[in-house]
C-alpha cells in the first residue's frame, strides 16, 4: 500500500467517524427517542444556538454532550490536516487523469465549506444549515471513497459493462436522493409527524402540503417553550421518505439480482445487498420502537454504507477518466 493510499484511507475513516458523531449529536440534542415520544421531541434552546459559540470555548463547556462534541471537533480538525495533505500530494503528483486533481480540490473545498458552516452558524432551527452539514459530510465521504477506488483499482473497467453503467448510475442517484429526503425530514423534525409505520398525526396527506414540505426556504417555528411547532405538511415529508425508501430498496434488489451472475462484482453486490436489507430493517425498527437514538444513529451509518456501495459499483462499471491535456 502506498503512502498516498494510506493517507486517503485514514481520511476516509476520520470522515466516517465525523459523520457518525455529527449525526449522534444532532439527533441526541433535539430529544430523539425521548421518554414520552413524540410530545417530548424537538425541544430547542434558542439561547444555546448563539452565533460563534464553539465547544472548545469556556461557554461551550456547558453544551449538551460536551465530551462527544469535543471528540467530534478534534477528529474533524485532524481530518482537515489529512485532506490538506491529500490535496498537496495530488498537486505534486501531477494530473495522470482528470479525477486525480479535481476530486482532491473538491474535497478540500467541501472541507473548508463545512468548517465555515459549523463555526459561524451552529443552529438546529435552520433546515438549510442542517442539510448543508449532513450532505457536505456525505459528499466528502463519497469523494474520498471514489479517490481511494482509483488508487486501489486504477482504471480497470469490466469488459462489456457499458449496458450496466446507466443502471449503476441510477442506483447511486436513488440512494443519494433517499439520503437527501432523510436529511430534509430530519432537519425539519418530521419524524414525530408519523409515529406509526403507516399512520400520521395529520390524518390525511393532502396535496397542498407538498409545496410547504419541500420548500427549501421553509422556516421552523418554535412555541413559548422552545419546542418545534409541527405543521401538517411535515407528515407528507416523513411519509415520502419512507415510501421512497421502499422504491430504492426494490430497485436495488432487482439490480442485485441482475448483477449476481457477474463474478467480479460479487463482493460489491453482496455488500450492497446487506446494506440495503439492513437499512430497510433498521428503518422499520426505528419507527416501531419509537425512534431510539442508537437505532437512528445506525440508520445514518447504513445510509453511508449504501452510498459507498453504490459508488463502488459505479466505479467498477465506469470508463477510465480521460487524461489531462498537456501543458
Amino acid at each position: 500500500m502506498t503512502i498516498y493510499r494510506s493517507i486517503i484511507s485514514i481520511a476516509l475513516l476520520l470522515t466516517l467517524l465525523t459523520v457518525i458523531l455529527s449525526a449522534y449529536i444532532r439527533l441526541a440534542e433535539v430529544g430523539i427517542g425521548c421518554e414520552g415520544w413524540p410530545q417530548c421531541y424537538a425541544q430547542l434552546d434558542p439561547g444555546a444556538e448563539k452565533k460563534g459559540i464553539t465547544v472548545l470555548t469556556e461557554s461551550g463547556q456547558d453544551m449538551a454532550y460536551y465530551r462527544v462534541r469535543v471528540a467530534h471537533r478534534y477528529i474533524a480538525s485532524t481530518l482537515g490536516v489529512f485532506i490538506l495533505i491529500i490535496f498537496i500530494v495530488a498537486l505534486r503528483k501531477g494530473g495522470e487523469n482528470v479525477t486525480s486533481v479535481i476530486i482532491p480540490a473538491a474535497i478540500l473545498a467541501i472541507t473548508v465549506f463545512l468548517s465555515l458552516l459549523g463555526y459561524y452558524t451552529p443552529t438546529r432551527s435552520n433546515p438549510l444549515i442542517t442539510m448543508g452539514n449532513l450532505l457536505g459530510g456525505m459528499a466528502l465521504l463519497g469523494l474520498l471513497w471514489w479517490l481511494l477506488q482509483g488508487e486501489i483499482q486504477g482504471g480497470d473497467v469490466l469488459h462489456g459493462s457499458a449496458s450496466l453503467r446507466p443502471l449503476a448510475a441510477l442506483a447511486l442517484g436513488l440512494v443519494a436522493l433517499q439520503i437527501v429526503l432523510g436529511g430534509w425530514s430530519s432537519a425539519n423534525f418530521a419524524s414525530a409527524s408519523c409515529p406509526g409505520l403507516v399512520h400520521c398525526e395529520a390524518g390525511t396527506l393532502r396535496a397542498e402540503y407538498v409545496a410547504d414540505a419541500f420548500n427549501p426556504l421553509r422556516s421552523i417555528a418554535l412555541d413559548e417553550r422552545g419546542q418545534v411547532v409541527r405543521s401538517d405538511s411535515l407528515a407528507v415529508l416523513s411519509m415520502s421518505h419512507r415510501l421512497f425508501a421502499l422504491l430504492t430498496a426494490g430497485y436495488l434488489a432487482w439490480l442485485v439480482r441482475r448483477l449476481k451472475s457477474v463474478p467480479s462484482l460479487t463482493g460489491t453486490v453482496v455488500a450492497l445487498s446487506l446494506f440495503s436489507i439492513g437499512q430497510l430493517a433498521v428503518g422499520i425498527s426505528t419507527v416501531w420502537f419509537h425512534m431510539p437514538l442508537a437505532l437512528l444513529t445506525l440508520h445514518n451509518c447504513l445510509a453511508a454504507g449504501l452510498l459507498l456501495g453504490s459508488i463502488s459499483l459505479l466505479y467498477r462499471l465506469a470508463p477510465p477518466a480521460r487524461s489531462l491535456p498537456p501543458g
